[in-house]
């Protein structure tokens, strides 16, 4: 079964003394905290739980966190120092964590640094750890559906980086695989360690949670969702396609909310939706939601959709599992690891599959409820308390057993 495989996978790492059980050293630990310091999405949620718990696991341990821009203020001050070069601010976040971060590692002489990307400062001096995290491959697999200049600064350091760092933590066994078969990396560098869903995505009463997004937001409290920032790796133009079928047969009972960031190339995707005879009233973008919104529209919504056609794991899907929202999603890359069983998986390219999958979640009350509960069931295999334990055996792990 897919959620055995996930539990054994979650055993990769071997099992050692953590922080508070029979280990009492201290650790300086630096984090890359660029995710931090802006609208957060789905790798700033993913660092900054893993943050958030660490600390809770670990409190004995100094923690700093670098970046050139304000960070996060909602994380803990006591075992926390916040590394802000704001004379950089001007500076493309990775560019300053290539060739500045440097220098605040050194002021700060750590034990380990925590990489939160693939990219990894230079001049770490000797002995410092070095953990990277890859979420996913996609300057190689899907280089078009990135914006220039962050494919740029990939093309040119990722791969050294990934060569460079002692351990590798990726967020799926999908995201490991693949980093191994395509880069060449031992499998015994790797580490899968899963996201989760925050503790604010749970079941709630559907009907209220439909009115106050439909309040907020002036859309019908019966509505379809939709999450991530639209760039073309995201593939909302399936879902456009598939409303225009529903449309055309008359089946487009309720609309469609996209809740998300713009990213780039997006021009061609709101031609589509005038192209294909879209309404506001049929589909809606909301654009950025704030965090204390979005567990609400998922838990409203009579289904969520991902048809993505590239993830490392798939946060936003999980999330609305965990509201009870039942998911139909795309059979990409790990979305069989992530989801298993619990959506609806169908072939990314197919408007006509996705149509006809709405249709069956819409019209079958029965259906929704099943997959409701089986989302809530799925969700809660991941936490992100077990996550940050795991997390936290790899930054323990000795500098000779590292290299």
């Amino acid at each position: 079964m897919m959620l055995d495989r996930i539990l054994r996978c979650r055993s990769n790492v071997e099992r050692r003394p953590l922080s508070g059980e029979k280990s009492s050293s201290r650790m300086r630990i630096g984090i890359d905290a660029l995710s931090l310091s802006r609208r957060r999405t789905g790798i700033g949620n993913y660092v900054c739980s893993l943050v958030q718990a660490l600390t809770r696991l670990a409190p004995s341990h100094k923690y700093f966190l670098y970046s050139n821009r304000e960070i996060e203020p909602q994380l803990p001050e006591r075992t926390i120092q916040k590394r802000v070069d704001p004379m950089f601010r001007w500076c493309p976040g990775s560019l300053w964590l290539l060739t500045r971060a440097q220098s605040l590692i050194r002021e700060d002489q750590l034990d380990v640094f925590w990489a939160t990307g693939p990219l990894m400062p230079r001049g770490i001096p000797a002995g410092v750890r070095r953990v990277a995290t890859v979420y996913d491959l996609v300057w190689l697999r899907y280089p078009e559906t990135m914006a220039p200049h962050t494919l740029f600064v990939y093309k040119m350091w990722a791969e050294a980086s990934i060569a460079k760092a002692d351990l590798i933590v990726t967020i799926s066994v999908s995201t490991r695989d693949e980093l191994i078969a395509t880069l060449g990396v031992p499998a015994s560098k790797t580490f899968v360690i899963y996201p989760a869903a925050s503790e604010r995505y749970k079941p709630q009463d559907r009907m209220i949670a439909a009115r106050y997004i439909s309040a907020k937001f002036g859309v019908p409290s019966h509505y379809m969702a939709a999450a991530g920032t639209i760039e073309p790796r995201k593939n909302l133009e399936v879902l456009i396609r598939a409303l225009g079928i529903l449309k055309a047969r008359g089946q487009l009972n309720c609309p469609l909310l996209v809740a998300g960031a713009q990213g780039w190339r997006n021009s061609s995707l709101f031609r589509l939706v005038a192209e294909v005879g879209l309404s506001e009233q049929e589909i809606r973008f909301l654009g950025y939601l704030p965090t204390e919104d979005m567990a609400s529209f998922y838990a409203g919504a009579q289904v969520f959709l991902f048809p993505s056609l590239y993830e490392g794991f798939g946060i936003p899907p999980i999330e609305a599992m965990a509201c009870g929202t039942p998911v139909i999603a795309s059979d990409s890359q790990c979305m069989p690891e992530t989801l298993g069983n619990a959506a609806i998986l169908v072939l990314a390219q197919s408007p006509e599959l996705f149509a006809a999958a709405i249709t069956r979640v819409l019209f079958d009350e029965n259906l929704r409820r099943s997959m409701g509960a089986h989302s809530i069931r799925h969700a809660q295999q991941f936490q992100w308390e077990e996550s940050a334990k795991r997390l936290l055996e790899v930054l323990q792990i000795p500098t000779s057993q590292a290299r």
